[in-house]
């Protein structure tokens, strides 16, 4: 598994740390020490030479995990990035674009840094007077003499479905937020944040133009970091990775295309891709998405994606696994849809009484009395979404609810799952970019996702009104092909599309196939294939003797989703038998 890890610890310790993750492909590892302190990184060698990055000359030592996709537009080399972001990280990370994690160290003292949407993890733990850090969670928790699990965390993925904050499922081990710098110098670690996110939500008709242009320049900053590797994009019939697919062949026109039948299954995802393909002149590639690998490798999954992810929300990257031989860099249009209005639907803001409250109406997958009688122990639900809105700086009451989700759910939710992927090959995530971001939150409140009158927020209306227009204007003949969700082009109003959802999905549920807002196939695979069922059955039986579960309420989730089949608790199901895996395999 490619990762990062560092701190006073020697060189061998890191490599020997680094080989505990489960690895799918062929990498190599490069150690460097330098005073008091190591740094290790594990990397795709030649096959993603613009995926890593060492430096060690005048003084100084470093190691970029990632890639820093501006560097050339700052007039910089590696010496100039190292020395800056060692000298004064917090004015000059603002500055530096791309999907990275970077250390570095003058022997004395330590800085580590996550890029702009914090897209690959970092974790940090102090043990007497060691000190260590890393991407991957069971590497840093290795070096921990004692430790606890944390019940607050365990509650978050149980409720949200992954963990928010700086929580770990460890007491003693800390996740470094998006957009920060941690400092150390043999005491306490400082960590300050150099990045915040400046959110407007009010109408404005410069947003779309903008957009587009931020975003044209984020494709094309990241796809300068791919010379000589071959590279793949996951395609559905959506609308985030076929306007990907569109900009990117511009930069890669072999670009070579993967896609499966999800999202929901059977909903016209393998024509509507190979139909984008044709228009783009791409190769496309159909994958199989079945429970015979998600299960064969579900024990080095959760390992992977830390155990703080649940399994249902990345079941569909385990294709990965599929692939005979995938591309150097693979590629995910994850986390787009969320930014252009699919994130947080304007119900969750706009019918909600707390910003608190948005937060849980948007992001969870197992109401808070389920969650509560799940612990023995008396956990606040509540303060997690308390804790996060106090972090906020923002001045709007939607504004806020916005960087609370920012923060939280693209580093801990949708860019965790990347992880899979880079376990065979590199990949990018362009969004990580100043000057996309600044212009995409700007996106007026209106333009987010909306709901069907009469029903109170509970049916989202199909799409987001900004995800139409990053469509149509990005062109290259994306608008003119049906989106699977709504079964209408872009190029359609809006309307339209809300009309086509609300059919497509009634039509869909009187066929008994899975829809959107019905049972996931998640769920119906959890039921219906014996070894996945019987995977799942039992690690419930195994986390029922957790002393900071209730054992009868674990029995009673096994017996409604499972037996009685009378409840949908696929949310609950997924977080205990992930964290129930993740203990048995690196704490226990």
């Amino acid at each position: 598994m490619t990762g990062l890890i560092g701190g006073s610890y020697s060189e061998s310790t890191l490599r020997r740390l680094l080989g505990e993750t489960p690895t799918k492909a062929e990498s190599e590892t490069v150690t460097l020490s330098r005073g008091d302190y190591a740094l290790g990184v594990e990397h795709l060698a030649d096959r993603d030479p613009g995926g890593w990055e060492t430096y060690d000359e005048d003084g100084l030592t470093g190691v970029v995990y990632g890639a820093v996709s501006n560097l050339s537009a700052l007039s910089w080399d590696a010496k100039d990035l190292f020395e800056r972001a060692f000298e004064n990280p917090t004015d000059t990370l603002p500055n530096v674009d791309g999907p990275f994690v970077l250390a570095c160290t003058d022997g004395d003292r330590l800085v580590v840094a996550t890029d702009k949407l914090g897209t690959r993890s970092v974790y940090y733990a102090e043990d007497g007077d060691d000190f260590v850090f890393g991407s991957n969670l069971n590497e840093v928790a290795e070096t921990v003499e004692d430790p606890t699990v944390d019940e607050r965390a365990v509650g978050d993925l149980l409720m949200i479905g992954h963990v928010w904050g700086d929580k770990t499922l460890l007491e003693e081990v800390t996740f470094l937020d998006s957009g920060s710098a941690l400092e150390y110098e043999g005491d306490d670690p400082r960590v300050r944040r150099y990045w915040n996110f400046e959110f407007d939500t009010r109408p404005k008709s410069s947003f779309t133009p903008n957009l587009v242009s931020a975003y044209r320049t984020a494709i094309r900053d990241s796809a300068a970091t791919m010379d000589d590797s071959s590279v793949g994009l996951w395609l559905s019939g959506g609308l985030d990775s076929r306007t990907m697919a569109g900009e990117l062949s511009q930069y890669v026109p072999d670009m070579r295309t993967y896609t499966y039948d999800a999202n929901p299954a059977g909903g016209g995802n393998i024509e509507l891709a190979r139909e984008i393909c044709d228009i783009l002149g791409l190769e496309n590639e159909e994958v199989d998405l079945t429970p015979g690998p998600f299960v064969e490798n579900f024990e080095d999954a959760v390992t992977i994606t830390d155990g703080m992810l649940g399994w249902n929300t990345f079941l569909n990257l385990t294709a990965t696994f599929s692939v005979p031989e995938p591309t150097d860099i693979l590629l995910e249009a994850c986390g787009q849809g969320g930014m252009m209005g699919d994130g947080i639907g304007r119900s969750s803001i706009e019918l909600s009484d707390s910003r608190e409250d948005a937060l849980y109406r948007a992001k969870h997958q197992t109401d808070k009395g389920t969650v509560s009688d799940l612990l023995s122990g008396e956990i606040d639900l509540d303060r997690t979404y308390e804790e996060e809105v106090a972090k906020s700086g923002q001045d709007g009451y939607a504004e806020t609810v916005m960087d609370a989700y920012y923060r939280n759910y693209f580093p801990r939710g949708d860019f965790a799952s990347n992880k899979l992927v880079r376990s065979r090959a590199g990949t990018r995530v362009p969004f990580a970019h100043g000057e996309f971001l600044r212009a995409v939150t700007q996106m007026p409140l209106e333009q987010r996702v909306g709901w069907i009158p009469g029903t109170r927020g509970k049916i989202p209306s199909g799409t987001a009104e900004a995800k139409l227009d990053l469509a149509r204007e990005i062109g290259y003949g994306m608008a003119e092909v049906p989106y699977e969700r709504t079964k209408m082009p872009p190029e359609e109003p809006l309307w339209k599309h809300v009309a086509g959802f609300v059919t497509s999905t009634s039509v869909q549920r009187l066929r008994g196939t899975t829809a959107y807002g019905g049972r996931r196939m998640q769920s119906v695979w959890s039921i219906s294939d014996d070894e996945m069922r019987s995977m799942l059955v039992d690690l419930l039986d195994d986390a029922a003797e957790r002393e900071f579960l209730d054992a009868d309420a674990v029995e009673t989730i096994a017996e409604e989703h499972f037996e009685t089949q009378e409840v949908d608790h696929i949310g609950a199901v997924s977080g205990l038998t992930t964290l129930e895996q993740w203990l048995q395999t690196n704490y226990d």
